[in-house]
């Protein structure tokens, strides 16, 4: 459990993090490593696109979507004519009838193999099987890669892990870096006791792949901040507050004073928008904690 969590605490990344998709839920920040990209691919995209039309509108980079739980006059913004698709299908492990793999869906769209691509991929738990049956190669021609992991309450059941996680990691950190995690506040969080991290049961992570950085020991690199002055405060609205990841993910083990900018900003903000005075005096008191000596 302890080696998974090493390859899920971020790197310093040789980019800056940009924030694409708005300012709420389906936000994410990527590596300001664009230039170049020829597509993205976005799986379980529900009916909200802003990431996949920022990256068009922005950075002219197409974008294929899929999403079997919704149709294309079900989105909140029309499909951008010759920049994206949309397919009734999920990603899933095998091609059928009604699910496509990712294999078979880069191949079908981009299938130059020497042009890079993003994936941003949040399909509620199928990320482990579905990951689990790419080919490398595949896999390889992901520069950047935003994926949401789901029950990450696996990581105290080392059996459920091995078979679970562990096999997504493992593969990610094979050609890849995380240089990102973002927790989403959805659904709580555990205590891996071993490690001091406090892991929330759904995570947005970004990864980079390994050849775009820079290994020479006077190379220019941003450190990990979490959380990151650009991060969302809450995917959940005011459903429920702002949560952070603890000390224990970062080297050092010493937040930036930007990352406690942004905490103090989650903590405030939460419970004046929330109208609940208790819950006001609750946060305040939290908030100033991040400011003592």
């Amino acid at each position: 459990m302890h080696h998974l969590l090493t390859i899920l605490r971020p790197k310093p990344s040789p980019f800056p993090l940009i924030r694409i998709g708005g300012k709420r839920d389906g936000a994410y920040l990527v590596p300001n490593d664009l230039e170049g990209i020829d597509a993205c691919f976005s799986p379980g995209v529900s009916n909200i696109k802003k990431f996949e039309d920022q990256l068009v509108n922005n950075h002219g980079i197409r974008c294929h979507l899929c999403d079997f739980s919704v149709s294309p006059d079900q989105l909140s913004t029309p499909l951008i004519e010759g920049k994206q698709t949309f397919e009734k299908l999920w990603l899933e492990a095998e091609d059928t009838d009604t699910s496509i793999t990712l294999e078979t869906w880069v191949a079908r769209h981009s299938p130059n193999r020497s042009e890079d691509l993003i994936l941003q991929m949040d399909i509620e738990g199928a990320e482990y099987r579905t990951l689990a049956a790419c080919p490398a190669e595949t896999l390889d021609r992901f520069r950047i890669i935003v994926i949401e992991l789901h029950d990450l309450n696996a990581f105290n059941d080392p059996n459920l892990a091995a078979t679970t996680i562990g096999p997504l990691l493992e593969a990610l950190d094979r050609s890849h870096r995380c240089i990102h995690v973002h927790p989403n506040n959805c659904c709580g969080q555990i205590l891996h006791t071993e490690t001091g991290m406090n892991i929330p049961l759904g995570v947005e992570a970004t990864f980079l792949r390994k050849d775009r950085f820079d290994e020479s020991p006077h190379a220019k690199t941003f450190q990990p901040q979490l959380p990151h002055p650009l991060d969302i405060t809450s995917n959940i609205g005011l459903a429920a507050p702002a949560l952070h990841l603890n000390t224990a993910w970062i080297e050092g083990g010493k937040r930036s004073p930007a990352s406690r900018l942004k905490m103090l900003y989650d903590l405030y903000v939460f419970p004046v928008k929330a109208r609940t005075n208790h819950a006001i005096a609750r946060s305040l008191t939290k908030a100033l904690q991040l400011f003592k000596p």
